[in-house]
This record gives structure tokens, C-alpha cells and sequence, in this order.
């Protein structure tokens, strides 16, 4: 197999993974555990084993005290407030619905990518993404009659404070070792959510087998698997093809969705499926050589 299929293959896997996310969170919900405990369960977890993974790999895990500094503040505040608005928006809304709210993110990273002047407008860009996004909201439409307006303001929260934090490591990080700030990144939300748990007096301890299950797989299918997934295929087939072929995350969350927590799916969303390929197929072939944001890619 060659390096740009197994790269796409890697890819691909990474955005299974990352899919896996909100199911997961339902299941750690049903089972009886809170936000908080999630939270600090995930990247407690994901912090240690990335960390291991660094270590196997010979990797050096210091950095400076600028750069610590700003990672801590990326991690606690960035990705950590990103984390737990998108766990509150998957309290209140269906798993897909939620997924939804969530990938409006490209389109706002890209709006501010382009009034900051770091990436330049191209009219194949432009209309791949508007394709995109037509077929995001067949694919992940869902009712909006009694949805949450509390879930939608999470949901879209979670959106904003991702694009904010993916422009921010795009300037910040460039020359810094991807592994090694999203391990930081992740011990920074680790450090916060224990905290909060400790001082709230909110960590829940006792869940039945079936939370922590749900727990450790948050920890190792969507964070581990995600990320070293999307790092590993990048590596052979470059940000651009890796963070197109991550399109088609949220539309493994609708199937996932469909088979595990029974929502239904319609030829609407048959039909958003086609356009995603389409518009991925269309950054491949005309936009592929567009500057592309290289910021970790974390759900």
C-alpha cells in the first residue's frame, strides 16, 4: 500500500475516532456520571498514555516557560472550555444535532483566517465549503421543534471557542512538536477539570462498570485514536487532504448515531452524504494547494 492511501487510511480512522465522542459522552450520561467527572476522567487519561507515547517515541517533552504558559492557558481555558460547552450541548440535544452545531467551526475559522489576513479566499475554497456545509446540514438535520435553545447556544459555543483556539495555535504553534502540545494541552484540562471536581466536591467516583467503560473509551477511541490517527496520515498526505478527508467526522457520528442510540435517518441526509463527498472531492481536486490551517485537530 502506498504512503498517501495508508495516509488516507490513517486519516480516516482519526475521524471515526473523533465521531466517537458524543456517543460516548451519551453513554457516560446514561450510566449516571456528570460533566466534570467526564472531563477530568478524559484527559487524565489521554494526558498520561500521550505522554507514554512521547516517551516511547524518544520525544522530549520540554518546552519554555513562554510556551508553557501559553499552552496552560490554550488547554485550561481554550480546549478545556471548548470540551465542556460541547458536553453541555450533548446534555441538551441529540448526539448528531450536537455534532452539527459543532462543525460550524471550519466555517468560522476560515471567516477569521481571512478578516486576519492568514489564509487567502479562493472561489474553489469557497464554493467546496459552501457544498460541504449543504450536506452537513442534510446529513446531520435533524428536528428542530423542543430542541434546547440552551443546547444550541452550547453547541455553538463550543464552536466559537474551537475556531478561536484552532487560529490562535495556528500563529502560536507552527514550529512546536504537535504531540507534544496536545499532550500539554491535555494535562492543562486535566489539571483544571480535577480541580473544579475537587473543590465542588463534584467528582462522582462509585459509576458502574458501564461509566467508566464509557470514561476510558472518551479517553482512548476520540482522543488517542483521533489524534495520533490525524498526526500519523497528515504526516504522509498533508494538512490540507487530512483536514478534508476529517470532513466526514460528523457523518460517522450520524451513523453511529442511527445503529447505537436509535435516531433516525432520511434520504435528506442520504443526500447531504453525497454533497460532503462532492465538496471534498472538490477541495481535492481545485483547492488542494490552498494554505491550510495546521492547528491540532481535537474533539
Amino acid at each position: 500500500m502506498s504512503s498517501q492511501h495508508t495516509g488516507m487510511l490513517l486519516v480516516a480512522a482519526s475521524a471515526a475516532g473523533f465521531a466517537t465522542l458524543a456517543i460516548f459522552i451519551k453513554f457516560a450520561y446514561a450510566a449516571g456520571a456528570n460533566i466534570i467527572t467526564i472531563l477530568a476522567g478524559r484527559f487524565v487519561l489521554a494526558a498520561i498514555c500521550l505522554a507514554l507515547i512521547l516517551k516511547w517515541r524518544g520525544i522530549p517533552l520540554a518546552v519554555n516557560k513562554g510556551l508553557l504558559r501559553d499552552l496552560s492557558l490554550m488547554g485550561g481555558l481554550g480546549y478545556g472550555s471548548m470540551s465542556l460547552l460541547f458536553a453541555l450541548a450533548v446534555k441538551y440535544l441529540p448526539a448528531s444535532l450536537a455534532a452539527m452545531l459543532l462543525y460550524t467551526y471550519p466555517a468560522i475559522v476560515s471567516l477569521l483566517s481571512f478578516s486576519l489576513g492568514d489564509e487567502q479566499y479562493t472561489w474553489p475554497k469557497g464554493a467546496a465549503l459552501a457544498i460541504c456545509f449543504s450536506g452537513l446540514f442534510l446529513v446531520l438535520g435533524v428536528s428542530f421543534e423542543n430542541a434546547s435553545l440552551l443546547g444550541f447556544a452550547f453547541g455553538l459555543g463550543a464552536a466559537a471557542v474551537y475556531s478561536v483556539y484552532i487560529v490562535v495555535g495556528n500563529r502560536r504553534l507552527k514550529h512546536v512538536d504537535s504531540m507534544v502540545t496536545t499532550t500539554y494541552v491535555c494535562a492543562a484540562a486535566a489539571l483544571v477539570f480535577v480541580l473544579t471536581g475537587l473543590v465542588t466536591d463534584s467528582l462522582i467516583w462509585s459509576l458502574p462498570y458501564q461509566g467508566w467503560l464509557a470514561i476510558i473509551g472518551i479517553a482512548l477511541i476520540p482522543t488517542i485514536v483521533g489524534i495520533m490517527g490525524f498526526f500519523a496520515g497528515m504526516s504522509r498526505i498533508g494538512a490540507t487532504n487530512a483536514s478534508i478527508i476529517s470532513t466526514t467526522e460528523p457523518v460517522i457520528t450520524v451513523l453511529l448515531s442511527v445503529l447505537l442510540l436509535n435516531e433516525k435517518i432520511t434520504p435528506l441526509q442520504i443526500s447531504g452524504g453525497i454533497l460532503i463527498l462532492g465538496g471534498i472531492l472538490i477541495l481535492q481536486l481545485w483547492a488542494g494547494k490552498s494554505k491550510c490551517s495546521q492547528a491540532v485537530e481535537q474533539q
